[in-house]
């Protein structure tokens, strides 16, 4: 089994001051920073950034931490048929997974806490989106990752994930593969939506009809940042099981 399993998305952006405000007006506490490359724990995940390049623009790759040693971590997902092999970057050990839609992501070690004192807000969960064609493949890597669905929506158009340590990760039916940071606020969305009008970022309200999500401009220019109220009406879903 692969233990705390625990998403951490890496946004590449060419603002980590920008960034960095708005993560910490939602609530989430940096617990690591180096020169470009700041870790940060949310209330259920963490987020890390990372500063942008011309090798690697503003955009969102998909990443994850467990406890478990990570050979024996890429071993038993291999065994599961995960498509993920042993590698070795600048940092250490870690998996990289390739599926085959061509979208990549790693697992490595937990990001170790050196910024002691702060709490997050537990309100707050981090939902990475992992879009494709294919949402069963993309079920097949993260469930082999040791994640276990959530809500899946009619014809399997979006099925979110729990993971054990913490945190959230979707897979939602799209031609076109990518991935996405977002966010799930467990409570009235509008709270979120008042803390950061209040620090002076610019955010808007949309109510649709099985949930409500706060749109945040994003600092690269990209797609909005979504912050979705967690899900109380499940028409048209089914609830696998509860966080």
């Amino acid at each position: 089994m692969i233990d705390a399993l625990t998403p951490r998305p890496i946004r590449f952006t060419a603002d980590l001051p920008a960034w960095h405000r708005l993560l910490q007006t939602l609530g989430a506490h940096l617990i690591l920073e180096r020169p470009g490359w700041l870790v940060y724990a949310v209330g259920s995940g963490r987020v890390a950034l990372h500063a942008a390049s011309p090798e690697q623009p503003p955009g969102t790759t998909l990443a994850f931490e467990t406890s478990t040693s990570i050979p024996d971590a890429v071993e038993e997902a291999a065994a599961v048929g995960v498509p993920v092999r042993l590698w070795h970057p600048d940092h250490g050990e870690a998996g990289l997974v390739t599926a085959s839609d061509g979208t990549e992501l790693t697992l490595d070690s937990p990001t170790p806490v050196e910024r002691e004192g702060g709490s997050p807000d537990p309100r707050l969960a981090v939902l990475p989106i992992w879009y494709g064609p294919d949402t069963s493949m993309i079920r097949a890597v993260l469930e082999g990752l040791g994640t276990r669905p959530r809500l899946v929506g009619r014809d399997a158009v979006w099925v979110d994930h729990v993971c054990e340590g913490g945190g959230l990760v979707a897979a939602h039916r799209d031609e076109t593969p990518g991935v996405e940071l977002a966010f799930e606020w467990d409570g009235d969305v509008e709270v979120a939506l008042t803390l950061l009008q209040n620090a002076g970022i610019e955010a808007v309200l949309i109510d649709e009809t099985y949930s409500r999500t706060v749109q945040i401009t994003d600092p690269d220019g990209i797609k909005e940042i979504w912050v979705n109220e967690r899900q109380t009406d499940h028409y048209g879903y089914t609830q696998v099981s509860a966080t």
